[in-house]
């Protein structure tokens, strides 16, 4: 190895990071006021009347291998509703995620950095429903992690398991 090749990887092995790969934060609830088109707006705790009308303008959710975005439910068994489909209305929800990122930018070790969240899709799991162990993928450039919010339904079980580097 080239003697400046060594040295940068020694500079390199002596940043330390503050932060951790995960974090969870619990949050009071607040009506985010979530209108759906083809639907009209979200009441809670969602109710499987809801979750059925959710899932009858749903479509299997998919996932990405290698290049190709495919179907496969041995792999992936929920539904999914696009972004621009979802409209959230007045500044309830804007605070409220503002007050997240500020506590999960912290936890990151990011706090110093600009950060946004960007609203992807809207997720609904049935009964068995699940996904295989993945690395989610990156959706745009500069995403560096996934942010997900549950909201409240009536619901039992449901598990999500956060791995990195063996930790």
């Amino acid at each position: 190895m080239k003697k400046i090749d060594q040295e940068i990887l020694n500079c390199l092995e002596q940043i330390k990071g503050k932060g951790t790969f995960v974090c969870n934060h619990t949050a009071n609830f607040l009506f985010p006021n979530l209108e759906i088109n083809g639907f009209g707006e979200l009441a809670y705790p969602i109710n499987d009347w809801q979750a059925k009308g959710l899932i009858s303008i749903a479509q299997k959710a998919p996932f990405g291998k290698g290049d190709q975005t495919i179907i496969d439910e041995k792999v992936r068994s929920a539904w999914e509703i696009d972004a621009k489909l979802l409209q959230f209305n007045g500044d309830t929800w804007n605070r409220f995620l503002g007050n997240v990122l500020s506590k999960i930018k912290v936890d990151l070790g990011v706090e110093n950095n600009e950060v946004e969240a960007r609203l992807y899709k809207l997720l609904i799991y049935e009964d068995g429903d699940f996904f295989l162990t993945h690395k989610d993928s990156e959706k745009e450039k500069g995403m560096f992690g996934t942010l997900i919010i549950g909201l409240p339904s009536k619901h039992s079980g449901g598990e999500l398991l956060v791995a990195f580097d063996g930790e």
